[in-house]
């Protein structure tokens, strides 16, 4: 695949990321169901748990110690989004119940 090809599937995926990340943003607020809230947070762990074992499994795929490097970065590049996700989606969760505990 030559470079621009590569660099385009790259940049499609990121743009296919946020606005995923956008739409699970949208669920958490339009949701005052507790069970769909805690059924995506199960499902962004999961998400979390298989990234990890991907990046896990080729840091012990290589030898060559550059490659590991750059490999333990991006996963931690990769975890930094994840968690940045789940602090918003924290925070709505946060709004929502302080909205809701102020109505009764």
């Amino acid at each position: 695949m030559p470079y621009e090809q590569t660099e385009k599937a790259w940049d499609r995926f990121e743009s296919e990321i946020q606005r995923l990340a956008g739409e699970l943003k949208r669920h958490y607020r339009a949701s005052d169901d507790a069970q769909q809230n805690a059924e995506l947070n199960r499902s962004l762990e999961q998400l979390r748990q298989a990234a990890e074992s991907v990046f896990r499994s080729l840091e012990t795929a290589t030898k060559d110690p550059a490659v590991r490097e750059q490999t333990k970065e991006t996963a931690r590049s990769f975890g930094s989004a994840v968690a940045e996700t789940f602090r918003d989606l924290s925070e709505e969760i946060d709004k929502a119940v302080r909205k809701t505990a102020g109505k009764t």
